[in-house]
């Protein structure tokens, strides 16, 4: 069984601008009927299975969060271990949007051989770290091997998205540096940008910010609280009444160079790229260094009850769970998904009044700007003449 679903958005084009911005979710969200009176163990393992995407992102949010609930708080190895997987399947999320999604909906050749390559590279240690999603594991499996990984992965990234130092690439303080970037490398991602640059520089730009700053706070009161007081609150979530943008752009929100490219270019397309690519070169260079970035949390609000927060490719994911005699008796998730397709959110209002001259013209933008944001699911872009 799967938890898939798809995204349907609805533009109402008048063959000038868009009026109107519908959006529509068939994804289920059905995980406390499947997972209610489970063991511990068996909701722990079954998680990951009904994901084909983020898989180690979701089994280690489940994990975490059914250990935190259950009284039992993974270890720190076990943590580094998880945040490891999530890291790593990070940026093969990344690297497959940046290199071949991206590039082929900005009219580009996709860079599929060294995508292929990063895969290559990531597969086994994938396997070998899914043992640490087991809400029971004992120790993490090995992580020394992180660092030769890290710099096979920083040659992959620094030749075909960077065309240079990741070290480098990713201290980059103004705008003016991002688009020499762009310019001067002939990279697909750098082509992206360089398109977006050149036609629609504020593609996708809306006066929605960026989620604050997700801490163990933060969240019980941001989203504990209202999944308490509103069961649908997973469909449409908000940050105290207010629709946020997660995602790479979020997470690097201290970066002065993506600051000043959003001063500059507005919060859209062109800085979500950026971002993007900011968060793959630091990754790749922490993971040379043999430093893995905590990306993992989990603790238990109240007894019976544990939230996990993880750091995905796409945003912040979050898992609450609650057990009673070893058994779940309640579980909700809320996914990057969510926020950045919300109804009033970052995709919606970021295409609201786009201007397009031809069909195809505003498909094409359509389409980078939901790439940009990434959603886990099939995204279909439907254009209504208004």
């Amino acid at each position: 069984m799967g938890l898939e679903g798809e995204l349907t958005v609805r533009l109402d084009w008048d063959g000038a601008r868009v009026r109107r911005v519908a959006l529509r979710s068939t994804r289920p969200h059905a995980l406390a009927r499947v997972l209610a009176g489970r063991s511990v163990c068996d909701a722990a393992a079954t998680v990951p299975l009904l994901y084909s995407v983020c898989s180690h992102a979701q089994g280690a949010a489940a994990s975490s969060a059914l250990g935190a609930a259950a009284g039992r708080a993974p270890p720190p190895d076990v943590l580094r271990a998880r945040s490891l997987a999530v890291t790593l399947e990070a940026l093969q999320e990344d690297l497959r949007r940046l290199l071949v999604d991206l590039p082929a909906i900005a009219g580009l050749a996709p860079a599929v051989a060294p995508l292929a390559a990063a895969r290559t590279a990531l597969a086994p240690a994938l396997r070998e770290l899914r043992a640490a999603l087991d809400v029971d594991a004992a120790g993490g499996p090995p992580v020394a091997a992180a660092a030769a990984l890290g710099a096979a992965l920083r040659a992959i990234v620094e030749d075909a998205v960077l065309g240079g130092d990741a070290d480098a690439f990713a201290s980059l303080a103004t705008a003016a540096g991002f688009e020499r970037w762009a310019r001067g490398h002939a990279g697909a991602p750098a082509g992206v940008v360089r398109c977006m640059l050149d036609a629609t520089p504020r593609l996708g730009a809306s006066s929605v910010r960026t989620m604050p700053e997700p801490t163990r706070e933060a969240v019980d009161a941001a989203l504990v609280a209202a999944l308490d007081a509103d069961p649908s609150f997973v469909r449409a979530p908000h940050w105290h009444g207010e629709a946020v943008e997660t995602g790479a752009l979020a997470r690097l929100r201290g970066h002065a160079g993506l600051a000043d490219v959003v001063a500059v270019h507005g919060n859209g397309v062109v800085a979500r790229v950026c971002a993007r690519v900011v968060d793959v070169a630091r990754s790749v260079a922490a993971l040379a260094h043999g430093a893995i970035e905590p990306r993992v949390a989990a603790w238990s609000p109240r007894p019976g009850e544990g939230v996990a927060s993880v750091h995905t490719a796409r945003g912040l994911l979050v898992h609450r769970a609650r057990v009673a005699g070893g058994r779940v008796r309640d579980y909700a998730i809320v996914a990057p998904t969510e926020w950045n397709f919300h109804p009033d959110g970052a995709l919606a209002r970021g295409l609201a009044d786009l201007a397009a001259g031809s069909e195809a013209a505003l498909a094409r933008e359509a389409g980078l700007a939901v790439q940009s944001l990434d959603p886990c699911v099939a995204c279909r872009v439907e254009v209504a003449h208004a």
